[in-house]
C-alpha cells in the first residue's frame, strides 16, 4: 500500500450560492465518506480548512517577505484533504471520486515522498494551522529542486509541538478529477508552470493565525517559495 494525499479543491463561488442546509449535507455526507474510509483501515488523516478569506499568504519579493490576506491565486482554493492508503494510483483516484463534491470542485491525487502522521492532533486543545507548501518554476524538474532545497532547510527548523506532515511528489506523478464539459474526467497531472503548485502540507498547533504568520516570516520555507496558511476546523 502506499500513501497519497486526497485535496479537495473547491471554486468558493459556487460553495456560497448554495443554501446553507446543502452545504450542510455536504459537510455531513464527506464525514460519512472519512468514516468509510476509517472503518475500513484506509484513512491516516483528514481535515477541513476554513474559508480561504481567513487565509494568509508569506512569500519572499526581491529581499522582503510580504504578507497578504487570502489564498494564493487561483480560481479553486484548497478546502479539506483525505490522506490515505490505496494499492495504486488507480485505486487513489477511484477513491477519490466517491468524494462528494459540487460538479465545479477538482480533486487532486498526489502520491507522498513522505510524511508522518499525529493521530491524536484534533484531540488535544488549541488551534491547529495548515501551512501548504508552495513552488514555482518553469519545469517541473525546476520545481522539484526547490522542493529539495525546501526540503533540506527546513527539516530541523520547526517549532517543539509539529501536528504532522507530509511532503507530495511532483503532478506528473498524481491525478487530477475535474470537470470537463459536461462529465466528471480524470487526467493525469500535467505540471503548470504558471501558477504555485503545492509541494506538502505540515500542521502546526499555535496559538492564533498572528503567531502563525510571526513564525512563517522567519521560517526558510519562504526563502524560495512560499506559504499559504490556514486554520483547521475542529471536528
Amino acid at each position: 500500500m502506499t500513501d497519497y494525499l486526497l485535496m479537495v479543491l473547491e471554486d468558493e463561488r459556487a460553495h456560497a450560492s448554495q443554501s446553507p442546509k446543502a452545504i450542510a449535507e455536504l459537510i455531513a455526507q464527506r464525514t460519512q465518506f472519512a468514516d468509510e474510509l476509517r472503518r475500513a483501515g484506509r484513512l491516516r488523516d483528514c481535515g477541513r480548512l476554513r474559508p480561504s478569506r481567513e487565509a494568509k499568504y508569506v512569500r519572499r519579493r526581491d529581499d522582503a517577505v510580504h504578507v497578504a490576506d487570502g489564498p494564493c491565486p487561483g480560481e479553486h482554493a484548497l478546502a479539506a484533504y483525505y490522506w490515505i492508503a490505496a494499492a495504486s494510483l488507480d485505486d487513489a483516484a477511484e477513491l477519490a471520486s466517491r468524494i462528494p463534491a459540487l460538479a465545479s470542485d477538482h480533486v487532486d491525487i498526489r502520491p507522498l515522498a513522505k510524511g508522518a502522521v499525529v493521530a491524536d492532533k484534533d484531540a488535544k486543545p488549541g488551534k491547529i494551522f495548515a501551512f501548504a507548501v508552495l513552488g514555482s518554476a518553469s519545469d517541473e524538474a525546476g520545481w522539484t529542486q526547490v522542493m529539495d532545497r525546501i526540503d533540506a532547510e527546513t527539516r530541523d527548523g520547526f517549532p517543539v509541538s509539529p501536528a504532522g506532515g507530509n511532503r507530495l511528489q511532483p503532478p506528473s506523478a498524481g491525478r487530477r478529477i475535474a470537470t470537463r464539459g459536461e462529465r466528471r474526467a480524470t487526467f493525469d497531472g500535467p505540471f503548470l508552470e504558471s501558477k504555485e503548485i503545492i509541494g506538502g502540507v505540515f500542521f502546526l498547533r499555535m496559538l492564533t493565525m498572528d503567531d502563525a504568520v510571526r513564525w512563517a516570516v522567519t521560517s526558510r520555507f519562504v526563502a524560495h517559495g512560499a506559504l499559504e496558511i490556514r486554520e483547521l476546523w475542529r471536528s
